[in-house]
């Protein structure tokens, strides 16, 4: 068996990275301390793959940049050599990271004209796709409903979807599947509605249980099959943690259950990776997917990259630990100032760019999503692991060749040596101090 430990450090604000070959060892049972177990033959949920979004702002944002200088932002994020993804999301119609709230469609009987995602979206969707090492996979995600379909008149400060405008909006969006599709985009899932619990500044549109298991079942998933969308796969909720198991109970019924594929998820509400381990238990055919996340500048520093780069790792190890298959960041890269947001609800994202001297670097959260999304192949089992210490981070993975990966993160600012243990075999590794570290075994006969 070989081992090999990388291993991303931050010190003076930039990120080191280091690649070292690790010890195999006869495990003599004297090793109690200290150790993360690894138990491949324990097969939890399978991994369908990465991803975030290109929204835009993303595009906006890029189109600032020198033609070179974005085709290596995209191939960061989707080559071989970066985040390795392979899957993507964007708005239907605007999100707050647009440049104004805008709808392809104002009024009923509207030609579908899709002027903002022609020049800002699909674009860098279709770079992106030819970049990918695997076939890119597209999630569409609605905001709002069209002014004229909602209560309050308009896309934005959340109102309700009107009774009678049900129809119509399930088949605006299937309108928009269909031209994403003629444009060469392979779109393959579909949330209900982004955030349906949120009234915000910007673009939304509220859903209560009764009202998104309504849509779902007598409009929507109708209206897809007659359009020859049997393929899309379907997820509901699209919001923070805390409500996902209440809402996957409120809509999941006999009826209902066969129509959705799976429940969606945002971070932003804390932790409740036992929210997954629920719906796991509950479903455990539905897929736990990941649709967002970021880093608010309403609520964290922009200064703390340690901070936040610890955000997305501590979150995607307890949300893999939990059942989660599916991890789509949000943008994918920002301006200087974490937009444009028509809202100002300015964000970190993974990469940021300065628009005016036409350069980019990647943020420390860049670094800490590549040590999962690089190494964890779609495909790949989760499987089950130990830790000893709140100090140290794990998780573990079994990719479709068979090698072993093994992501974690230490928390303390020192040095801690643990041992990883496995089948008979002990593989010491030097965690150094805030640091995270992915470690690679190479499937020989364990």
């Amino acid at each position: 068996m070989q081992a090999t430990a990388t291993t991303t450090t931050y010190h003076d604000g930039k990120a080191a990275q280091d690649t070292r070959n690790c010890a195999v060892i006869a495990d003599n049972d004297t090793q109690e301390r200290d150790v993360i177990n690894l138990y491949p033959a324990v097969e939890n949920q399978t991994i369908f793959g990465f991803g975030g979004a290109i929204t835009e702002a993303v595009g906006y944002t890029l189109s600032k940049l020198p033609p070179a200088k974005q085709e290596e932002v995209l191939s960061a994020c989707f080559g071989r050599d970066g985040l390795r993804y392979t899957m993507a999301r964007t708005s239907i119609d605007s999100c707050d990271f647009s440049l104004a709230p805008y709808e392809a469609a104002g009024n009923a009987g509207a030609p579908l004209v899709l002027t903002h995602d022609q020049q800002y979206i699909l674009p860098y969707l279709k770079t992106a796709s030819a970049l990918c090492p695997a076939p890119l996979t597209l999630m569409l995600t609605p905001w709002s409903p069209p002014a004229y379909m909602k209560d309050n008149g308009t896309r934005t400060h959340g109102g309700t979807l009107k009774p009678e405008c049900y129809g119509m909006w399930a088949d605006y969006i299937c309108r928009y599947i269909a031209a994403y599709r003629a444009a060469g985009l392979n779109v393959t899932r579909l949330s209900v509605q982004n955030e349906p619990n949120a009234v915000q500044a910007w673009d939304s549109c509220t859903f209560s249980p009764a009202e998104e298991q309504r849509f779902l079942r007598d409009f929507l998933v109708p209206v897809l099959q007659r359009s020859g969308f049997r393929d899309i796969a379907v997820y509901i909720w699209d919001h923070n943690k805390e409500r996902l198991f209440d809402r996957v109970c409120d809509i999941a019924d006999e009826e209902t259950l066969p129509m959705i594929s799976g429940a969606a998820f945002h971070w932003y509400s804390g932790d409740h990776f036992d929210a997954l381990r629920l719906v796991r238990q509950a479903y455990p055919k539905l897929e736990l997917l990941f649709s967002e996340g970021c880093i608010e500048y309403n609520r964290f520093s922009a200064e703390n990259g340690l901070q936040n780069a610890r955000m997305y790792a501590h979150d995607m190890i307890g949300n893999f630990n939990a059942g989660m298959n599916t991890f789509l960041d949000w943008n994918i890269a920002l301006d200087e100032f974490g937009g444009p947001n028509h809202a100002k609800n300015f964000c970190e994202a993974p990469i940021l760019c300065d628009t005016k001297k036409g350069t980019y670097e990647k943020q420390l959260s860049y670094h800490y999503i590549w040590h999962f999304s690089h190494f964890v192949e779609p495909g790949a089992t989760h499987i089950a692991s130990t830790r000893f210490s709140e100090d140290v981070d794990a998780s573990a993975f079994q990719n479709p060749d068979g090698s072993i990966i093994a992501v974690l993160l230490n928390l303390l600012p020192t040095q801690k040596d643990i041992f990883l243990r496995m089948q008979g075999n002990i593989i010491p590794v030097s965690l150094l101090g805030d640091s995270i570290c992915t470690v690679q075994l190479e499937k020989t006969n364990f």
